[in-house]
């Protein structure tokens, strides 16, 4: 009896470490995926037929409302995929393109010094807890010295969707340059890009009241985010304020109410993206050498063995966030050597789909494969005629 009670004791006690470090060492992580169980299971009854690409384009065929592609031959473009092209987006992270134009005008004309040392205590400034801390931490570990130059920091922000070099490069180059840049671009229905932090903030119920954003216009929430992210980088209490509410609880909604506040994210067209794209390949954005640089850095992924296997040149900007998966790339086909432009949004996913499509990376091999597979390409357009006639 005595040996069976020691083992039951022994048992527990290993038990109760187990739990401990499974259970109580990521209980945030646990707590969240608790709160969100209906999230989570919103959208399974579309994961068993969209493993493969061909499912998925039948998948893009019946949900016009979540899905818009623009993707041409740059010598036809007249003739594509054209589908939900005027529909805006949510541009995301994709909206960097702006910073990385304007960036790239101010180091043309010598305003910027693209060798500038920047450290990563300047940059994490806008670093919100629990918000894509994985893409800034890949960053982060690419300067070990804890110190970078602009111009590294600029290809790490492309390469890794980066939201806090984003806003740190979004003050670095001036809101009314920004906003100078977007106009000339000629993109009505482009929005101005904003800072993520400052969107994140305006967002949260626990910093703000959220209950005049159903009402808001988009002027009046682009300016409030702006005042947020400007108040976290210049107001230190603030700063500290903010990021232990992120760190004890996120940003305070759920998966599905985090989709649902993408309506407040700048949107585009694909259409108007995918132009931009063709506008950059004739070397017509501001001049030829602005142009070429904003390219060469576009090109990060041709790094990949994947895309050198099926690209002779590819050049992207990704993004990856809750209910949303978008891209805007160029590529040349290694197989026939047709070049095209793209633009592809899944915009406000049911979040269960959404985890599904991102754990698998399907959203970036689906629009790759739409340039240099014509049977994707084929399916695809068959799969839009029939579900859209």
């Amino acid at each position: 009896m005595k040996r069976a009670l020691k083992f039951l004791l022994i048992f527990l006690i290993v038990a109760a470490a187990v739990f401990a470090m499974v259970i109580g060492l990521n209980y945030s992580g646990f707590k969240t995926l608790f709160e969100n169980q209906e999230g989570m299971a919103e959208g399974s009854q579309y994961i068993e037929n969209t493993y493969s690409l061909k499912g998925l384009a039948r998948f893009v065929g019946e949900h016009p409302e979540w899905v818009s592609i623009t993707s041409y031959n740059v010598n036809d473009p007249d003739s594509g995929i054209f589908y939900q092209e005027d529909v805006p987006r949510a541009l995301g992270a994709t909206s960097n393109l702006f910073l990385l134009m304007e960036y790239e005008r101010q180091v043309a004309e010598g305003l910027l010094d693209p060798s500038e040392t920047v450290t990563l205590e300047e940059i994490r400034r806008f670093a919100l807890p629990e918000i894509s801390e994985n893409n800034h931490q890949k960053l982060v570990d690419e300067f070990e010295d804890q110190t970078a130059t602009l111009d590294d920091v600029v290809k790490a922000m492309l390469q890794n969707s980066d939201l806090v070099s984003a806003d740190y490069l979004w003050f670095k180059l001036g809101e009314d340059n920004i906003r100078a840049l977007v106009d000339t671009l000629d993109l009505p229905e482009t929005a101005f890009p904003l800072p993520f932090s400052g969107m994140y903030i305006r967002l949260n119920p626990s910093l703000n009241d959220t209950s005049a954003l159903k009402e808001m216009d988009s002027s009046t929430f682009a300016k409030q985010a702006v005042r947020a992210a400007t108040k976290l980088k210049d107001n230190s209490d603030f700063n500290r304020k903010v990021k232990e509410q992120f760190e004890e609880d996120r940003i305070s909604i759920t998966f599905m109410e985090e989709r649902d506040a993408l309506t407040y994210f700048p949107k585009a067209t694909t259409r108007q993206l995918a132009d931009l794209m063709a506008a950059l390949l004739r070397d017509e954005v501001m001049t030829k050498q602005i142009s070429e640089q904003i390219k060469q850095k576009l090109r990060w992924p041709m790094g990949s063995k994947p895309i050198a296997r099926s690209f002779e040149d590819y050049g992207a900007i990704y993004d990856n966030r809750m209910g949303l998966l978008g891209g805007i790339d160029f590529g040349t086909s290694i197989y026939d050597g047709h070049t095209s432009v793209q633009a592809v949004f899944f915009d406000r996913l049911p979040v269960g789909f959404w985890v599904h499509m991102s754990a698998n990376h399907m959203q970036e091999d689906y629009q790759q494969r739409l340039i240099w597979d014509p049977a994707l390409y084929e399916t695809t357009l068959n799969e839009i005629a029939k579900n859209n006639e």
